[in-house]
């Protein structure tokens, strides 16, 4: 089927339709990632960060914690940060910490 042919079938509300439905998917896709914490920047490199989890804990604790819903607990373990996070926000709040942070420093439990 060609493209003249499928515009033919779907008729002018079909393509009226698609147009807006392509109109909203670029909407989504230029805003979605948008900065969960406006303005914050993680003031150290991961490298130090991995060598000094107590002030990465204490970063997070000051600055990015209480700007997030669900978190619950935070600890160093076996080289990590473990974060406890709610089940109903362990997403969202798990995806904004790995926005400034490097995966490689945390552990995450749902709690």
């Amino acid at each position: 089927m060609g493209g003249q042919e499928f515009v033919k079938k779907i008729g002018i509300a079909g393509c009226v339709l698609f147009l807006v439905l392509s109109i909203l998917v670029a909407a989504v896709c230029v805003t979605a990632g948008r900065d969960p914490i406006p303005g914050y920047e993680s003031p150290k490199a991961g490298e130090y960060y991995a060598r000094h989890l107590d002030e990465l804990e204490a970063e997070l604790e000051e600055n990015v914690f209480h700007r997030l819903e669900g978190i619950q607990d935070s600890y160093a373990e076996d080289g990590r940060l473990v974060v406890v996070i709610s089940r109903e926000n362990f997403a969202v709040s798990r995806a904004a910490i790995l926005r400034y942070f490097d995966k490689s420093l945390f552990e995450f439990v749902e709690g």
